[in-house]
């Protein structure tokens, strides 16, 4: 098989003459130019590339973007400005250091926002970058957060998001509900467009909502939308990158195809075989703790070979991913578990 075959087998649960191995491309971007990649994509290691079928566009609100250092290091501010007033965020170096999100004004400001987006379809647009990648790139099309998530991830921020729940409860779901009029659109245009597995950029960890606010927020909008994807004959994977122990009950009940970035202990709370116990027909598409690839390589290959006797002692429902932090050893410890993924061919 090569990669998108073995991909393939992956999504329908079936096996591949060997468990797959990828990274993001926002990950893999920064060495793309490294030869020394070559022989890895020999050896079975795909680049992943997060696409969009649709297209946004606001109206009556202006973007203003401005770069500029700050004590030696890229600083980037967008400003968002409507008839209601307007909004700003600021990035270091790539990384959130101030939300959107901070009073109930800017709620009300983002709210005109989302009320003011609208979405349509780039399905051209999607194959054409889909076709011009290399054969070890996998084309991804992306569902977007559900609106909570949104909210918590890209406009508020955790600490922020916290207390907001609390304090500003109405704007919040004055929000939540335009974002979920957003989201709406956004799952009736990607049923209708290319690709066959949907990637939900969830960013989820158990810790920041629990139980009871899973099943308020985020169980809902899986069971009133991801059945029409799967009409549409889609698979949705969630990636859920964080602590899952205390929503596990939750997550079962879930119509969710696939637990993508699933990292197990110290970051995560739950080990492969936990995981396989509690969700024992999801496919997971397994993150390797970056703190693994600095074990010696004979190390690295046997966590993963019992990583892959967890999950899946049959070679089935399981890969490996590079999604969260890169490895800075990469040209020593990548290849390693290749090769022990090497010994998982059927």
């Amino acid at each position: 098989m090569n990669l998108r075959e073995r991909i393939e087998a992956f999504w329908s649960g079936e096996r591949p003459d060997q468990i797959p191995y990828t990274i993001y491309w926002n990950e893999w971007r920064h060495t793309a130019d490294d030869p020394a990649w070559r022989a890895m994509y020999e050896h079975g290691l795909g680049v992943t590339w997060y696409l969009r079928t649709f297209e946004t566009r606001l109206r009556d609100v202006e973007i203003i973007e401005e770069n500029y250092a700050e004590a030696g290091k890229p600083m980037r501010r967008q400003i968002r400005r409507t008839p209601v007033g307007e909004i700003h965020a600021t990035w270091e170096s790539g990384w959130n250091k101030k939300y959107f999100l901070e009073t109930p004004q800017d709620y009300r400001v983002m709210t005109y926002i989302a009320e003011h987006t609208d979405f349509t379809p780039c399905y051209e647009d999607y194959l054409a970058r889909a076709a011009a990648l290399p054969p070890w790139g996998i084309a991804i099309p992306e569902l977007w957060r559900t609106p909570l998530q949104q909210i918590l991830v890209d406009f508020a921020g955790l600490e922020n998001f916290c207390r907001h729940l609390s304090e500003y409860e109405t704007e919040v779901r004055r929000l939540y509900a335009a974002l979920l009029r957003n989201f709406r659109r956004i799952v009736e245009i990607v049923a209708q467009g290319p690709g066959r597995y949907l990637s939900n950029l969830e960013n989820f960890t158990a810790d920041t909502l629990g139980p009871r606010r899973y099943e308020e927020f985020l169980l809902p909008i899986y069971e009133e939308f991801f059945p029409m994807l799967h009409a549409a004959g889609k698979l949705i994977g969630c990636h859920y990158d964080g602590r899952l122990a205390s929503c596990r009950k939750q997550i079962a009940r879930a119509p969710i195809d696939l637990v993508e970035s699933l990292t197990p202990p110290p970051e995560g709370d739950m080990t492969l075989a936990e995981a396989r116990a509690a969700w024992p027909d999801r496919l997971f598409w397994s993150n390797i703790n970056v703190g693994c690839y600095e074990l010696p390589p004979a190390e690295l290959k046997a966590l993963v070979l019992k990583r892959v006797a967890e999950a899946a002692p049959d070679g089935r429902r399981l890969a490996f991913e590079v999604s969260e932090q890169y490895p800075a050893n990469w040209k020593e410890s990548m290849p390693a578990v290749l090769e022990a993924l090497q010994e998982t061919r059927a």
